[in-house]
């Protein structure tokens, strides 16, 4: 965002932040604004986290509001970025904001300084401070915090405030002698409160002062009968000597009448007939920028509310610097004119210079009056003005012309030019007119409804549909169309036209064919504003066919490109140029023209700009794209681009450059999907293969499987069951991605998993050589391969294989000898992966290793274990790998909670951020979140919790519904006592093991089983709590049920006994001890 010392914060009406270039930040959602506005309140000084607390929420705050609210200050850091240094401690936190850029204390500052000069006897200075203060106000102070109440009292006192600031400043004027000027304010304010005495004092002054005593005294009798009949009082003895004093005539002379200030500048500026809405901030910095500077441009697309905001623009400049444009502001439409010859004889029409001229030369006079621009000239030269220029694109040459010399010659003059692109006049500044702040994906009603393009939409549909409002039911719909339409206020005002006749959720659905969708708009508008075809039919006719060449190739790119891209994909033939011009050169012009926007320069991704075009323009340009027959070879041209972009990217992605890399990759992912939709489309077998191989392994570190999912069933089905020469792997790659996701669909994964076998075996592939199919064995032997001859396998790339690989090897060897009750084994190898990794400088592959081996800590080492989750959720937040991050976090709730840290487990549970989570994490979420229930002593409500989710999550694995769920209300029920319960549950996950598979889930079930019988089968409990040591190979010496369990039962049986019962069923084969409790379980009767 910029120096934090220039970021200006507006808190005196609804929340405003606007950086250093004068761009305003959107700060999306309420709780958000009130944290920002309670540490506004402070700026420089810690704000408790209690009184953040109650300022957010009041009386709704969460259980484990201190981690919520440390949720939205990331949340708020995100938002300024290095806006403003927002520190936090043990007491609360503090935003280093300078108090001069936050207009509450700008607006203290002022009055102090004004109320001294008064004190002083400068009653002039005096009130142009207080004026100044006054004109900090948009509205009601503090409004974020109404809902909360939070700073109610502080809102009263400042509205208080106000109050006697605006009575003071009158009260400057009449002591300036400015009576006449402040007649008026007084007159309405004694109008709004006639029985407040303050405002009749100084009307009675006023009066008095302007030879009008007999009204003076009118205006005190009026307050007297008032006051007598609302409140059966009298004036105050103040305000009784004022008018004693008035009767006797002892008031004496007023001060003498200062040189009035001159009326208000008379507008000629267009009507118009809509509210203006969610652009106050704009219209500020026009105002300020033309106070500074005598041109000003504001440039933007077609349909981005330049127009408006220039009229605007025109009216608060008359309201508030009037002496800047004491001979008003005038409004010239330059867009019926079609010959640049004739921008000044519209300008003289303007100003009501023809019929004078016709005067003059009837008169007999001659000379420099017959040449157009002198006339103007020689009209404006002594005056002080504000010319709008509006819709200057399509002349902007004779209009800069125009313009250069109107300003050299008139030094009172200022223009306001609005275009498509700059005048490039010496001295201009350019105020770009962005579209309309959109709401982020997955907001909530709340938050969408206060965004400016939403706002925009919802008074528009409210003209023509009376009660609309942005609620739960629709607020979905509304974000999606605003974002379809890039928040462009005609597009919005369009589509809202479109509400009456069609509902929000169709009317979303179509925007596809937003061309003839949008049409049909107000009549009074200019025929290029009626439609949104002719709004962008306007821009591409007053192109050259270079630029329209360019611009119609650019809509390849659905995420935006670099100058590179562009000049690889869209120059004639794959060079750089396009129509015998530079590519680079050619794209600048667009940029200029408002039809492609360059955004600034994010080192994290690049230390280049990006390119884009709002998606109202790549739609029109794609049209036109497929007219031109251009469209095949500019796919393929951009496929291959994204073809090479991504396999250069692959191997980086497995080092320590990871994240630079995944930060690139991430804004062009739309790109990369739009070539394979294309690769796919077409029939282009090779190429959607190739696709997929160079994209795999990023959206496996980026947590990105749906895509990845969907896109394999896609390919194979247009692959079929022989994959093209030369591309086994990622044919391989794309089943090895179905077969992962088979079971979590219902389906059996054993064809997938011979497809695999088959295909590798033709072409004779080792899957453990290859990066994405070294996890393929960790599969097969949950098929049933032979689980030595595949470590064996694993083992020998770990001594042959590239680094990475090797690392990789360690990890599937762990996985692979968990599975197979070498837990000993496991750890050693996941530990020495994990090392590895950490060496390459490998995040992915490191929190990987780390969501593996803490199994196996858990168990024996809970304090390394911690540490681990530690590191792994550092890991993964760097990576942005959403899933995996929550995954550890949830392992950090179980573990925290087993150690009876349970408050810190709470907390730990409000800061994971469950927006887009899919189903199974949100399982993993909520039992997460039962356990806490649970061992809180709050059994009822982890029931509630488990009931819950299990109502909602459909379509997951096997494994993970039918065994982990009866686990958990196993050990529920035998929290309640309900031992009947316990043991149906009990047995239902011990029905759904596939012990071969998973050892560790295995030796949990059991653990189970023997918490169940500990009391009344103590010598089957010994026994159950050996098998699990013996399937897992490591011993449970941590979780508290197990050692309460294995301590009741030494209790019971004796150590000695204990002890032998023990060992015996630890030295059990694994397959005999499967038989042998599938039989017990059988013959044991329920309950």
């Amino acid at each position: 965002m910029g120096d934090y010392g220039t970021v200006r914060y507006s808190i005196l009406g609804p929340l405003t932040v606007r950086d250093d270039s004068g761009e305003t930040v959107p700060i999306g959602g309420a709780r958000l604004r009130r944290l920002l506005v309670l540490l506004l309140l402070d700026p420089g000084r810690t704000v408790s986290t209690t009184r953040l607390i109650d300022g957010i929420w009041g009386d709704d705050a969460p259980s484990g509001a201190s981690n919520a609210l440390q949720a939205l200050v990331s949340r708020l850091r995100r938002t300024l970025d290095d806006g403003a240094p927002l520190h936090g401690d043990i007491a609360g936190y503090r935003l280093e904001v300078p108090r001069s850029r936050v207009d509450l204390w700008e607006f203290e500052d002022l009055v102090a300084t004004g109320r001294r000069l008064r004190e002083e006897g400068d009653p002039r200075h005096a009130g142009r401070l207080l004026g100044d203060a006054l004109a900090l106000w948009r509205g009601s102070p503090l409004a974020d915090l109404t809902e909360t109440g939070a700073a109610n009292d502080l809102a009263a006192r400042l509205t208080e405030l106000w109050r006697g600031v605006t009575e003071e400043r009158l009260a400057c004027l009449l002591e300036d002698g400015a009576h006449h000027a402040a007649l008026p304010d007084i007159e309405a304010l004694v109008e709004r409160e006639p029985l407040r005495e303050r405002p009749v004092e100084l009307l009675m002054r006023a009066l008095d002062a302007c030879g009008r005593r007999a009204d003076a005294l009118a205006a005190y009798d009026r307050l007297r009968r008032g006051l007598a009949e609302e409140m059966g009082i009298d004036p105050s003895s103040h305000v009784q000597q004022l008018h004693l004093r008035l009767l006797r005539g002892e008031l004496g002379p007023a001060s003498p009448p200062r040189e009035e200030d001159p009326p208000s500048p008379v507008t000629r500026l267009p009507r118009v007939l809509t509210s203006f809405v969610a652009r106050d901030e704009e219209v500020s910095t026009a105002v300020g920028m033309l106070r500074d500077q005598r041109l000003v441009t504001m440039i933007g697309p077609g349909g981005a509310g330049k127009t408006r905001l220039a009229i605007e623009t025109g009216v608060a400049i008359a309201e508030r610097s009037p002496t800047l444009i004491a001979d008003g502001a005038w409004f010239v439409d330059l867009a019926p004119i079609g010959v640049g010859t004739e921008i000044p004889h519209a300008v003289l029409s303007t100003f009501g210079l023809r019929e004078r001229s016709v005067m003059v030369m009837q008169a007999g006079a001659a000379g420099p009056a017959d040449e157009p621009v002198t006339r103007i000239i020689e009209s404006l030269a002594s005056q002080s003005l504000l010319l709008i220029l509006d819709n200057c694109e399509h002349l902007v040459t004779e209009a800069a012309d125009l313009v250069e010399r109107l300003l050299a010659a008139c030094p009172g003059l200022r223009i306001l030019a609005t275009s498509r692109e700059p005048l490039a006049v010496d001295g201009e500044r350019l105020l770009a007119v962005p579209s309309l702040a959109l709401p982020p994906e997955g907001a909530s009603a709340d938050e969408i409804a206060t965004y400016p393009s939403v706002r925009l939409f919802a008074e528009r549909v409210a003209a023509v549909s009376p009660g609309f409002t942005v609620d739960g039911h629709n607020a979905d719909h509304v974000a999606r169309l605003c974002r379809e339409l890039d928040g462009m206020p005609l597009a919005l005002e369009l589509a809202a036209a479109r509400v009456r006749a069609m509902p929000l959720a169709q009317l979303a659905t179509r925007l596809s064919d937003r061309f003839r969708l949008l049409t049909n708009g107000s009549r009074s508008a200019l025929p290029r504003h009626q439609t949104l075809q002719a709004v962008v039919d306007w821009s591409w006719e007053l192109l050259d066919e270079p630029e329209r060449a360019l611009l119609r190739r650019f809509s390849v790119f659905s995420s935006g490109a670099s100058l590179d891209a562009v000049e690889r994909v869209c120059g004639d033939g794959g060079g750089p140029e396009v129509g015998g011009r530079d590519v680079w050169s050619v794209l600048f012009a667009l940029v200029d023209k408002s039809l492609i926007i360059a955004d600034p320069v994010r080192e994290e991704t690049s230390t280049e700009p990006r390119y884009r075009m709002l998606e109202t323009v790549r739609a029109y340009a794609a049209q036109r794209l497929t007219e031109s027959g251009e469209e095949e070879t500019l796919r393929d041209a951009h496929a291959e681009h994204m073809l090479a972009l991504w396999s250069e990217a692959d191997p980086k992605l497995r080092t320590s450059e990871q994240l630079t890399w995944l930060s690139r990759l991430r804004v062009e992912h739309d790109n990369l999907v739009t070539a394979q939709r294309w690769a796919i489309d077409s029939g282009n077998v090779e190429l959607a293969l190739d696709l997929y191989h160079a994209a795999v392994w990023y959206h496996q570190v980026s947590d990105c499987w749906s895509d990845l999912k969907r896109r394999s069933r896609e390919i194979l089905r247009l692959v079929g069951d022989e994959p093209p020469e030369g591309r086994v792997v990622s044919y391989v790659e794309c089943v090895f991605v179905a077969l992962a996701f088979a079971e979590e669909e219902g389906h059996t994964p054993d064809a997938e998993m011979w497809r695999v076998e088959e295909a590798l075996n033709r072409a004779g592939i080792r899957p453990e050589h290859h990066e994405m199919l070294i996890f393929i064995p960790v599969f097969q032997c949950m098929f049933g391969y032979d689980r030595d001859a595949i470590l064996c396998r694993l083992e020998r790339v770990i001594t042959t294989g590239t680094p990475w690989l090797r690392a990789t090897a360690k990890v599937s060897a762990g996985m692979v000898a968990m599975q197979g009750g070498m837990a000993v084994r496991a750890r050693e190898h996941l530990l020495d992966g994990l090392a590895d990794y950490r060496a390459l400088g490998e995040r992915w592959g490191a929190a990987h290793a780390i969501v593996l081996v803490v199994d196996l800590l858990r168990l024996s080492d809970p304090e390394r274990e911690t540490e681990l989750l530690d590191e792994g959720v550092r890991l993964t937040t760097e990576i942005g790998a959403t899933g995996m991050e929550t995954l550890l976090r949830c392992r950090r709730v179980l573990s925290w909670t087993a150690k009876g840290w349970v408050g810190a487990a709470r907390e730990e549970f409000a800061r994971i951020d469950t927006a887009g989570l899919g189903h199974d994490t949100l399982f993993l979420l909520r039992l997460a979140e039962a356990e806490i229930e649970r061992t809180s002593g709050a059994p009822e409500r982890a029931s509630a919790v488990l009931d819950g989710v299990l109502r909602r999550v459909r379509g997951m694995g096997r494994v993970m519904r039918s065994l982990t769920e009866p686990a958990c209300y196993a050990t529920l029920a035998l929290t309640t006592g309900d031992r009947e319960r316990s043991w149906r549950h009990a047995v239902a996950a011990w029905d759904s093991l596939t012990p071969e598979r998973d050892t560790m889930l295995t030796g949990l079930v059991m653990e189970v089983l023997a918490d169940h019988v500990r009391d009344e089968d103590p010598e089957r409990a010994a026994t159950l709590l050996g098998y699990a040591e013996a399937v897992r190979g490591l011993p449970n010496e941590v979780d508290p049920n197990v050692v309460r369990a294995r301590d009741t039962v030494r209790a019971r049986l004796g150590p000695d006994r204990f002890a032998e019962a023990y060992r015996h069923a630890t030295t059990t084969r694994s397959e005999r001890v499967v038989r042998d409790v599938d039989d017990w379980v059988r013959q044991r009767a329920p309950g």
